[in-house]
Formats: C-alpha cells, sequence, structure tokens
C-alpha cells in the first residue's frame, strides 16, 4: 500500500522516525539500528515501509534497505512472530547477519535476541532457512558460527547484543585466534566508541 516516505527528518527516538512529508508528519517504526543509521533531524531521508493494520491500530515501519523490509517480512511469517520480535532482529542484525544465523541454523546468537526465546528462534531457522539463502548472499559481513562465542563472552560481560555483534564484526572473523585474544580485540574496539 505504502512503498516508501520520503521526507525531512523532524525528530527520532530510538524505535521511530517522524518524517515531514509534504507538511504531514509520518510517524515511522524503525529498528534501532535503522534510526541511529539516518541523519540528523533537518535532514532528508527515505525509508521503504510496510503498513500494518492489526485490530483497532495502525502501523506504519520503515527499513534503510528494500532487503531489510524483506527480511522483515519473511520473519514475520513466521507464526508466533510478531513486528515487535523481527524490529528486534533487525536493531540487531543486519540484513545479512540475520539471514545468516538463520541459515546457519545458528539458535544460540538469535536467542540472546531480546524478545526471541530458544523455541522463537528454532521456529525461524527450520522455516525460512530455505527461504533466507539469497539475503545471506548480500556481500555483506556477517558473523559466523565460530564468532557466536565471543558475542556470548561480550554479552555476559554486560555489553548488548548489537553492541557485541557490532564488535565481533569489526575485530575481525579469524577463528583461528584463541578466543582471549579476540575478545581482547573486541574490547578495544568497544572502548573507542
Amino acid at each position: 500500500m505504502i512503498s516508501f516516505v520520503e521526507g525531512v527528518i523532524e525528530s527520532k527516538g530510538p524505535d521511530h522516525v517522524i518524517l515531514n512529508v509534504g507538511g504531514i508528519g509520518f510517524l515511522v517504526k524503525t529498528s534501532t539500528r535503522t534510526a541511529d543509521d539516518l541523519g540528523a533531524p533537518g535532514t532528508s531521508a527515505v525509508l521503504h515501509t510496510w503498513f500494518m493494520i492489526r485490530d483497532e491500530s495502525a502501523v506504519l515501519y520503515g527499513f534503510g534497505t528494500t532487503e531489510e523490509r524483506e527480511v522483515f517480512l519473511e520473519l514475520v511469517s513466521v507464526s508466533g512472530v510478531g513486528p515487535r520480535v523481527a524490529v528486534a532482529v533487525l536493531g540487531t542484525l543486519r540484513p545479512a547477519e540475520a539471514a545468516g544465523a538463520i541459515v546457519r541454523g545458528d539458535t544460540a546468537l538469535l536467542s540472546r535476541i531480546p524478545g526471541v526465546g530458544k523455541k522463537i528462534a528454532a521456529r525461524v531457522c527450520v522455516e525460512l532457512a530455505s527461504r533466507m539463502d539469497r539475503y545471506a548472499e548480500l556481500g555483506v559481513s556477517h558473523v559466523h558460527m565460530g564468532d557466536t562465542e565471543l558475542v556470548e563472552a561480550l554479552t555476559a560481560l554486560g555489553y548488548s547484543m548489537r553492541e557485541a555483534v557490532d564488535a565481533t564484526r569489526t575485530a575481525g572473523a579469524d577463528t583461528s585466534i584463541p578466543l582471549e585474544d579476540r575478545l581482547r580485540k573486541a574490547l578495544r574496539v568497544l572502548a573507542t566508541r
């Protein structure tokens, strides 16, 4: 129904953006990653959207890329996965990272995302693994199976799942290096932020 909106950012929060489109302010729900990636208030932005009407509420969800929207739609097609959980997944992992985790069956990584338990993670992997290959091959680096232990170590130290995944990606994916050395490198990355 509404494929995209383009306008000037009026304001934004951790889970939404208000876009001024021709004098009309659209409240667009986004992941924290998408909200962070958009410019500051006063700059132009384009969000690819999905309009959902459920019960007595209507919500417009916005995504930075069409791939992000497509992965979102794949996620919400799974029984028990609503828009809130799908947005949480995309707020933690980029589309190719989420798709890679699903294709690999990495339920440990997925279940550490707030709102995603072990049962939902397993159901997502079973139902979507065959359909997510094309997103996992977008050419974007993603968290590999061996990095799950590094992500778990960082979250055990109190970092958010998103910070842990970003630090793991930035620190490099050489799993031949001992975990302690990779952890030190990731902590140095986090200390510079």
